[in-house]
């Protein structure tokens, strides 16, 4: 029940369906019980009494009887299905809604394979408790009290049998579950045989142009041999019981047919006999169909609980390590600082003590090693991560003040691999601005220096972009992407290494379209090309978390410090020749 009460929260404005489908249960449990008692009838009259048109009338009653206990049945099951249906949707967009509301840091740690597997196979996991073992348990659950009211009405030795017969049932299906041990083992290693296929699969392509050998995939192989000893071994931990369980309730005849003609001879006549050891073992089949429900019930169970388990654990990793918003909206200024902020990944400190103020309306580049912490800061100015110490103000106001929405859109960020949904051009841009109007949109466009790029399709800035529609160069994916900064209009822009990947020519327009994002803004650019970072108005050159220089690019190449050093690779670097 802790299972049930910890998924039906999911839903909770269906849980009707799961009461109905309880109660059609029971009423198809009932059902499911009754032709036993009309068999018996049907078999004195058939056998002892000779009487065959009341045979006829019995047999006729257990055939509607067993119709309409499969329409209820289904019924039941068809309101469980619908109920566990809905539940799975309601854990996916729950994930999802945990998934937009996620700290960057979740996503720095968390691979998008594994996150997608876990919420799509645990959502999935929680629909055979539902949907199935709900009716199943109850006819589980009934139909053997049922049975014993029957049995005991038929014959009290029968009775005591059915009785010795489930007790040792129940301890065998409980021995049936396994060790508790190996099934831990067993979904550990079923999870990593997952995860690697997904990797092993995206890694084709780049094993391919580099030719790389099979024993590149001595991680995907060596979870898959994990996996089937883990089967294995949780196989044999259930075979005994197993096997011990079948030799109780299938072959009770073979030891229950002598006894009964023992305990009954002298008292009754043989076809009376037969007739009551032809109904127990009739009885017998669905007893065992019971607990092997019950037996299902708990794997089922169990994996309903990992699912759930995972699901609500993933979502608390997705709410770690996020910054707690206020509820400001007002910005004095977009003047930005730093305080004695700290940073760390892990136990590993990116930044330590850091402190430097920009001044709004200005352009900052950010230059240095790759590992240095340019990015970092500029996450961390976007509210992306949460810092272990020291503030950073916007304003004058501490980010925390301020309400997510209005960080959102008061800061831009374009990253150097810009993201475009499977739509169009237009709606692409419009996702930097839902209130834009159609002008609007067309010219931060034309500003982005996009008209070239609708010059190419018919369709213009209609056309769809993705599986079902063109396919952009990087340079042009990043363009489109600055018309979505451009209609957004934010007046903090950060740009991380936002043209690193694009050639000449879609470089000079990226620049252009740069000129126009900009304008009025307070920016902040992350470079290694420094050719494209000339004249902004400070560069502040980041080492190993702290900014070690500061300055103009004429006023840092005559102090003949860090950033001459990088200038000095860059120039060497231009001039290499193949």
């Amino acid at each position: 029940m802790d299972i049930y009460k910890k998924l039906f929260k999911y839903v909770p404005d269906k849980k009707y369906l799961i009461y109905s489908g309880i109660f059609m249960s029971m009423i198809s449990s009932a059902l499911s019980i009754l032709p036993y008692w009309f068999l018996y009838k049907f078999l004195n009259e058939f056998i002892l009494m000779k009487n065959f048109e009341k045979a006829q009338y019995y047999a006729f009653i257990i055939f509607i009887i067993m119709v309409l206990q499969s329409l209820i049945y289904f019924f039941a099951a068809w309101l469980t299905h619908l109920f566990a249906f809905r539940l799975e949707s309601n854990l996916r967009k729950k994930g999802i809604e945990h998934l937009m509301n996620a700290s960057f840091y979740f996503f720095d740690v968390n691979q998008s394979g594994r996150i997608r597997k876990i919420i799509d196979d645990n959502a999935t996991d929680t629909h055979m408790i539902v949907a199935h073992l709900i009716p199943d348990i109850t006819l589980a659950l009934i139909t053997p009290i049922l049975l014993f009211v029957i049995m005991f009405s038929v014959d009290i030795y029968l009775g005591i049998a059915t009785v010795i017969l489930t007790i040792l049932s129940a301890i065998f299906t409980v021995l049936m579950y396994g060790d508790i041990k190996f099934m831990d083992k067993y979904n550990k290693s079923l999870e990593r045989v997952n995860s690697e296929s997904v990797e092993y699969v995206r890694g084709m392509q780049v094993l391919k142009i580099f030719k790389a050998s099979i024993f590149s995939f001595k991680s995907f192989y060596d979870s898959i041999i994990d996996y089937s000893k883990s089967a294995y071994e949780y196989s044999k931990s259930c075979k005994n019981p197993f096997v011990i369980f079948q030799i109780i309730l299938l072959g009770a005849g073979a030891y229950i047919i002598p006894f009964a003609i023992m305990i009954s001879k002298g008292t009754q006549n043989n076809l009376e006999v037969m007739i009551k050891l032809i109904f127990f073992t009739c009885f017998i089949g669905t007893l065992f169909s019971c607990y092997m429900r019950i037996m299902y019930l708990g794997m089922h169970q169990y994996m309903a609980s990992q699912a759930v388990d995972k699901l609500e654990t993933l979502f608390g990793e997705m709410e770690e390590n996020g910054i707690k918003y206020g509820t400001d909206t007002y910005f004095k200024d977009y003047n930005i600082e730093f305080k004695n902020v700290s940073f760390k990944y892990d136990d590993k400190f990116i930044l330590e003590n850091l402190s430097f103020k920009l001044n709004e309306n200005k352009t900052y580049a950010l230059v240095g090693s790759s590992g240095g912490g340019k990015s970092t800061i500029a996450k961390l100015i976007s509210g992306f991560y949460k810092i272990d110490e020291g503030e950073i103000l916007i304003g004058d106001k501490n980010i925390t003040n301020y309400s997510r929405e209005s960080l959102m859109n008061n800061i831009s960020f374009v990253f150097q691999n810009s993201k475009l949904f499977k739509t169009t051009i237009f709606e692409n841009v419009k996702i930097g601005n839902e209130n834009a109007s159609y002008e609007e949109v067309m010219k931060a466009l034309k500003m982005a220096r996009c008209d070239d790029i609708l010059d190419k399709f018919k369709t213009r800035e209609n056309t769809i972009i993705g599986s079902k529609g063109v396919y952009l160069s990087g340079g042009e994916i990043q363009r489109i992407a600055i018309a979505r900064a451009i209609l957004k209009d934010a007046k903090i822009i950060i740009l991380d290494e936002a043209s690193a990947a694009s050639d000449p020519e879609n470089e000079h327009e990226i620049q252009l379209a740069f000129s126009n994002l900009i304008k009025e803004k307070t920016v902040i650019i992350i470079a290694h090309r420094l050719s494209s970072i000339k004249n902004v108005d400070e560069i502040l050159v980041v080492d190993k978390g702290q900014i070690i220089e500061r300055g103009t690019d004429t006023e840092l190449l005559k102090n003949n410090g860090r950033y001459k050093f990088l200038q000095d690779l860059f120039s060497q670097a231009n001039e290499w020749r193949i």
